[in-house]
């Protein structure tokens, strides 16, 4: 992985800035497909964000919004889905043995290091911008596809993210299901602003005259993250800076290795061969568009009523032109001439509509009611009514849990390791499932543990209730399901007490109990 200090490889030929480019415009063949459809859910849904049609982003596009359901509610099941994959102030995953990793070398001390390593990388995520960028992709992942870019911040042990929606990155798919190129675009870049964003850029002689003489002249920049072909089985992807305007490779490194490339890909859903995803904002679309369509009709009607619609006898002496209906108004007309109010052909009956219901609907396919307090409650939800709602929310993204697994909390974990690992923080072995395994422990990836917790606590009630509550104890083997419990809450093992420590503690407390029970006689 070229780092800046020595010489940068040579720059390509021309022969690699065509294929280069050819691959780009296969992957923007592919966006052209989506871009009419995300540019409709930007309309109902994120007005805020810049259009994909070249306009600012700054420009006012709430005009057409006459219900901001599906508005406020993406940012909120952002929130939730935060909450719920990885929360800010908690833990989303732990590292351990996997069942290749020698046993004879599986003690405290290396779990405790591994949970060391574990703190370290929680600790890097927390003190970098990721939870800003991680809602900000989320809302993406609401239209189906997540990009999150990766990179090392200024200093050591330093992360920045960032957040790249789809107006102006394409990509292409991979085998197994995987991504094999990540290719942004800049059409409005000046020359000076290439040295100053891509410092390591190499500008070739004319471009440099260039920039003496009209430092603000326009050039196309295309960022390309591509699979080396040729070396498709070592996890090696290369790197191109491409000047589209001046057909130049400004520059070109290799990124070798697990965790290497910096982007990550995650998406709500797939069919098919298609590379991006569906998010449940595609699904709730005619919900959101209906919804709109119905209030607009309600502020139409409302507006016709307030109003209203007037007719007259054209006398040649009233103007309807000049005159403004507010109170305190005098119209002139002719002797036996009339002003009547006209009724209106149809009655838009809005009682028909169930607006409520359209509303929820919208709200229940964003996933945003589940943890909200009830609004005819007068105590707040109870931590059971709470893990229950969490549970159905978790098996209604059971899918959904598996893709956040590989495809956003297995490669964020290998980019952060790889990170660390080149800065000197960290030593760790191969970190791929076998050897260590990354576990998640974040509250809906690890429904399947709170399952099995149910469970153990129904089978047990099943128990007592044949054997009763005497024998009951006295069936189980007490440390195992400590143990058993302790793994399936995410408690640490280093917390439980052996079995030697068990015996004193319970000598310590009947001791304590018959010095009780003696002072009591006494």
């Amino acid at each position: 992985m070229y780092d800046g200090n020595s010489s940068p490889p040579p720059i390509g030929t021309d022969k690699k800035i065509n294929m280069v480019l050819d691959k780009f415009k296969k992957a923007k063949m592919r966006w052209n497909s989506w871009s009419d459809i995300w540019e409709e859910c930007y309309d109902y849904v994120l007005p805020h964000r810049e259009s994909f049609y070249q306009e600012s982003a700054a420009q006012r596009r709430t005009e057409n919004i006459y219900d901001e359901t599906a508005v406020v509610g993406l940012p909120k099941f952002a929130s939730r889905l935060q909450l719920g994959f990885f929360p800010p102030n908690g833990r989303a995953f732990r590292l351990m043995p996997g069942p290749e990793f020698p046993k004879e070398l599986i003690n405290k001390a290396f779990q405790q290091q591994l949970d060391e390593i574990t703190d370290l990388l929680h600790e890097g995520l927390r003190n970098s911008n990721f939870n800003a960028e991680l809602h900000e992709g989320f809302q993406d992942l609401g239209l189906g596809t997540m990009n999150l870019l990766v990179e090392e911040g200024r200093f050591i042990g330093d992360l920045h993210f960032t957040s790249v929606p789809p107006t102006n990155l394409a990509i292409l798919p991979g085998s197994l299901d995987s991504i094999s190129g990540w290719f942004r675009w800049n059409y409005d870049m000046e020359l000076r602003e290439v040295l100053q964003k891509y410092p390591k850029a190499k500008l070739t002689d004319q471009m440099k005259s260039q920039l003496a003489r009209n430092p603000n002249r326009k050039t196309k920049i295309i960022e390309a993250t591509c699979l080396n072909t040729e070396k498709r089985f070592q996890d090696v992807y290369n790197y191109y800076l491409i000047s589209e305007t001046d057909n130049q490779i400004l520059e070109e490194y290799e990124l070798q290795g697990r965790g290497s490339v910096p982007w990550i890909t995650t998406r709500w859903s797939k069919s098919g061969f298609e590379v991006w995803g569906r998010g449940p904002v595609l699904q709730a679309m005619p919900a959101i568009k209906t919804l709109n369509l119905t209030v607009q009709l309600i502020l139409e009607n409302a507006e016709m009523a307030i109003s209203g619609s007037f007719v007259y006898d054209d006398d040649g002496v009233f103007n309807p032109d000049n005159v403004t209906i507010q109170p305190g108004t005098f119209i002139p007309r002719s002797p036996g001439s009339r002003i009547d109010t006209l009724q209106n052909a149809g009655r838009f009956d809005v009682a028909q509509l169930v607006l409520d219901d359209m509303r929820r609907n919208v709200r229940k396919a964003l996933y945003i009611d589940e943890l909200d307090t009830r609004q005819n409650a007068r105590t707040p939800l109870s931590a059971t009514e709470v893990s229950e709602r969490l549970a159905d929310v978790a098996r209604d993204m059971g899918a959904v849990a598996g893709r956040m697994q590989k495809e956003f909390l297995t490669p964020l974990v290998e980019r952060l390791i790889a990170i660390y690992t080149a800065q000197g923080l960290i030593e760790l072995p191969k970190v791929d499932g076998r050897t260590v395994r990354i576990v998640p422990v974040s509250p809906l990836l690890r429904a399947q543990d709170q399952q099995d917790v149910s469970d153990f606590v129904r089978f047990q009630q099943t128990v007592a209730g044949t054997f009763g509550p005497e024998i009951t104890a006295a069936l189980y083997n007490q440390e195992e399901v400590i143990r058993f419990l302790a793994s399936k809450f995410g408690i640490k093992e280093e917390l439980l007490a052996d079995q030697q420590q068990v015996q004193q503690n319970a000598q310590l407390i009947q001791q304590l109990m018959s010095a009780q029970q003696g002072g009591g006689m006494q």
